[in-house]
């Protein structure tokens, strides 16, 4: 009972939002009703984090895993998880039972991963900080011989498809980026992970975009096929495909330290 109720101290102002006229909406959930959460069985298959309407679903990942897409950040700015956080893989279902479905349905991810952040404060004793260090960064420019970005086809239509996906979708992969009506801003996002380091986004395009673009992988992150292996680095496809040009720069960069993290009971 005491962590259920430090979560929703810690965290309904996280989850909270604002209405037009700045009244809050106090009828979001700040966390989740019930909880499992197991060890997965050593042999299974597969792993994945899926966020429902009323229920999350982890399969077979670990809590650095989990931390990850908690934060919204990359594994590099996450520092102090113990070990076993980040070899044991886990099982975990959290649902919500009487938030009303249309509230459900209008969640942003933001106030998602305040519910996941609630669940690991609850359930795995979470407790952390958060730093800003000045770092190594890339900015992502034209390139001098210009953009050559692919405007979004058919923008802000729910219906149509690009690259097999839908409208704000994004796809990827260890050397491969799939994204149809996406910002320039969010493309940054995706490359942060490959590169390991914070992407801003200096291009100048307002607009959206589509991007379809795969490049060699590194020797440390999956056995690359013969066509795979002959493919350009990262920096040469965006220059010849995108337009644009990775500029080593430093910034200010967000590091959360775990300071404390408890191995959950079985239930």
């Amino acid at each position: 009972m005491i962590r259920r109720l430090l979560a929703h101290t810690l965290l309904a102002a996280a989850v909270l939002t604002m209405t037009a006229t700045g009244r809050a909406q106090s009828d979001v959930p700040a966390t989740y009703d019930v909880s499992t959460v197991k060890p997965a069985p050593p042999d299974k298959k597969g792993m994945g984090l899926s966020f429902g309407h009323a229920q999350l679903k982890a399969d077979n990942i670990t809590l650095a895993w989990i931390l990850q897409s908690a934060f919204h950040a990359r594994k590099d700015q996450i520092s102090g998880a113990p070990d076993w956080a980040k070899e044991q893989h886990y099982d975990i279902t959290a649902k919500l039972l009487n938030t009303d479905p249309a509230i459900l349905e209008k969640l942003s991810m933001d106030q998602r991963r305040a519910l996941l952040l609630a669940l690991l404060v609850e359930r795995f004793g979470l407790k952390y900080h958060v730093e800003t260090k000045d770092m190594a960064v890339y900015d992502l420019l034209p390139s001098k011989k210009g953009l050559k970005l692919i405007a979004a086809a058919n923008s802000g239509d729910k219906t149509k498809q690009v690259y097999g996906t839908c409208s704000g979708c994004t796809m990827w992969d260890t050397n491969a980026v799939t994204a149809h009506d996406i910002t320039v801003g969010t493309f940054a996002e995706m490359l942060a992970n490959p590169l390991e380091r914070t992407v801003n986004d200096r291009s100048g395009y307002m607009g959206n975009i589509d991007v379809k673009i795969k490049w060699a992988p590194e020797l440390d992150t999956k056995p690359a096929s013969d066509e795979d292996a002959a493919l350009p680095p990262l920096p040469q496809v965006l220059e010849e495909q995108l337009g644009l040009h990775l500029q080593p720069s430093r910034g200010p960069v967000k590091i959360y330290v775990v300071d404390h993290l408890d191995k959950p009971s079985d239930n």
